[in-house]
C-alpha cells in the first residue's frame, strides 16, 4: 500500500505543476473585454447607426446652367441615392424623372419686382413665359455673369434650406452642394456616423463653402422651432457679401453656432488640383469641388472598381495620386500650369534664398532663384531636396508669399494642374504674351510616396 501512495503523490504534484504553468501562460494573454464589461470611461466610441437614406443631398443650380450641369451629375450618381437627392434652382423644371424646384417662388411679387438683385429671376420667368432659350440669359462677360449669380444666390440660400427640409423633413443630415461637387458617399456616411444629428452641427469651409453640412437639430431649430425666421430675414439679405454669409449670420445670431472647418475632407480640390504630399496624403476624401464632367466620370469608374476590392479602406488622397497622377507622363510641358504658385497654394511654395552669392550662410530649405530661364528654374528645383515640381512663367507672377512676383515657382507638393493657352496681357503699359511651362521631380516624389503606408495596398 505504501508503494502505491508513493506513486500517487508524484503524479498529484506533477498535475499541480502543469496547472500552475498553464495558469501563468494564460495570464500573459492580452486582456480583452466586451464593451459592456468595461467602465463607460474606458469604452471605445462606437459609430452610431446611420442609414444612407438619412443623408439628404440637395444640389443648387441655376436655370441657365441646369441642362448642362445636372444630366451628367444624375447619370453618374448611383441610383440607390436618387431618392435622397434633391435639385434646387430658380425655375421649376423637369429633367426626365427628376424635378428642379424653384426655391424663389415664395417671395412676393412686389419683393421680386422692387429688388434690383432679383433682375435675373425676373428675366428667367419672362423667358419661361415667352419660350426663349435660357442660354440667352447669360452675360457675355464671365465676371459679370458670376456677379449676377452671386447676388441671386444670397436670396436662394435660406429658401434652399427651407425647401430641402420641407421636401425631406426629419432626416439626420442635410448636405448642401454646388453641381460641380463630387461626394464620396461611403466616406461621407462613415464620417457622419461619428456625430450626433440631434446636436447642433454646421460643417463648412468658408469662404467658398461649396459643401455645407447641417444636422437635423440645426434644421429643426430654424424650420420648426422658429418658423418666422426665414421670412424675417428676407429683407435683411441685400447687405451681405455672399450666400454663405447669409446662412452663417442666421445660425450665429439665432443658435450661437459657427461653421466647423473640415479640411481637407471637405475639399476645394479635385484630383487634378490637390496638393499631394506630406500635408495631404492619408486624409480621407469626402467631397471635392470644381469637378469637371470627365473627372466625375473617372471618379465614378474608380469607385466602382474599389467596390470589388477585398479591402474596405476609406478612399484617401493617396489613392487619388496613385490612380490619377502616377500613370501620367510627367515630363516638362509647354502651355501648362501645374499650380506651383497662386492663391491657396502659398504654403507649399518654396522660398528663394535672397542672400548675395558671396554669403557663406545658406537659409535652410530655401532654393536658389531660377529666374533666367525655365532650365534654370528646373535646375533650382532639382538641387532643392524639398522640391517636387516647378513652373515657369514668361513674366513675373504672384506667389502670395514673401517671394513676391517671380518667373520661377517651386513647390513642395505635387499637383497635376491644367493646360493654359498663351494669353495676351497688359504688362508695364504694353501688350505682352504670358506663357507657362511646368515640370515635375517624379522620381523624388515616387520615392517618398512608396515609403508611406496609409494602407497596405500602396506599394
Amino acid at each position: 500500500m505504501l508503494s502505491n501512495r508513493r506513486v500517487v503523490r508524484p503524479l498529484r504534484f506533477l498535475a499541480l505543476l502543469v496547472s500552475l504553468c498553464v495558469l501563468y501562460w494564460v495570464s500573459g494573454f492580452p486582456r480583452t473585454y466586451d464593451d459592456d464589461e468595461l467602465p463607460t470611461s474606458q469604452r471605445l466610441p462606437t459609430p452610431g447607426v446611420l442609414e444612407p437614406e438619412q443623408i439628404i443631398v440637395s444640389v443648387k443650380t441655376t436655370t441657365s446652367n441646369a441642362w448642362s450641369e445636372l444630366p451628367p451629375l444624375l447619370v453618374l450618381t448611383d441610383s440607390a441615392y436618387h431618392d435622397s437627392l434633391l435639385l434646387m434652382g430658380d425655375l421649376r423644371l423637369t429633367l426626365g424623372p427628376f424635378t428642379v424646384e424653384d426655391v424663389l417662388d415664395r417671395y412676393t411679387e412686389d419683393f421680386v419686382e422692387d429688388n434690383p438683385d432679383m433682375e435675373r429671376y425676373r428675366k428667367t420667368l419672362e423667358f419661361a413665359d415667352d419660350s426663349v432659350d435660357f442660354a440667352d440669359l447669360k452675360e457675355k462677360d464671365h465676371r459679370k455673369e458670376k456677379d449676377v449669380l452671386a447676388k441671386l444666390d444670397k436670396y436662394k440660400m435660406l429658401r434652399w434650406v427651407e425647401r430641402t427640409w420641407l421636401l425631406r423633413p426629419e432626416r439626420s443630415w442635410y448636405v448642401l452642394v454646388e453641381p460641380d461637387v463630387h461626394l464620396v458617399r461611403p466616406n461621407l456616411l462613415s464620417w457622419l456616423r461619428s456625430y450626433d444629428p440631434d446636436e447642433y452641427h454646421f460643417f463648412a469651409n468658408p469662404p467658398a463653402a461649396n459643401t455645407i453640412v447641417l444636422s437635423r437639430a440645426v434644421m429643426k431649430a430654424i424650420m420648426v422651432d422658429r418658423p418666422y425666421l426665414i421670412p424675417y430675414y428676407d429683407n435683411n439679405i441685400q447687405g451681405h457679401k455672399s450666400a454663405f454669409e447669409v446662412l452663417a449670420t442666421v445660425l450665429s445670431s439665432t443658435l450661437n453656432i459657427t461653421s466647423t472647418p473640415t479640411r481637407p475632407e471637405l475639399s476645394d480640390y479635385n484630383p487634378a488640383t490637390a496638393p499631394y504630399g506630406p500635408g495631404l496624403w492619408c486624409d480621407h476624401v469626402i467631397s471635392m469641388s470644381n469637378v469637371s464632367t470627365d473627372l466625375r466620370n473617372e471618379m465614378w469608374r474608380f469607385e466602382r472598381e474599389r467596390r470589388d476590392l477585398p479591402s474596405d479602406d476609406a478612399l484617401c488622397f493617396a489613392d487619388l495620386w496613385f490612380r490619377f497622377m502616377q500613370p501620367e507622363k510627367l515630363v516638362p510641358r509647354d502651355d501648362w500650369d501645374n499650380l506651383s504658385s497662386g492663391p491657396g497654394y502659398e504654403q507649399w511654395n518654396i522660398l528663394f534664398d535672397r542672400k548675395r552669392p558671396h554669403h557663406a550662410e545658406k537659409s535652410a530649405g530655401r532654393a536658389r532663384p531660377g529666374e533666367p530661364s525655365w532650365e534654370a528654374c528646373r535646375d533650382s528645383c532639382t538641387e532643392n531636396e524639398y522640391c517636387v515640381q516647378w513652373s515657369y512663367s514668361s513674366m513675373p507672377m504672384p506667389n502670395d508669399n514673401e517671394n513676391g512676383d517671380t518667373k520661377c515657382h517651386l513647390s513642395r507638393s505635387m499637383k497635376f494642374g491644367f493646360h493654359v493657352a498663351p494669353q495676351e496681357v497688359d504688362w508695364a503699359g504694353e501688350r505682352a504674351t504670358l506663357v507657362w511651362k511646368s515640370g515635375w521631380e517624379v522620381d523624388r516624389f515616387q520615392s517618398w510616396a512608396r515609403q508611406q503606408r496609409c494602407k497596405m495596398q500602396q506599394d
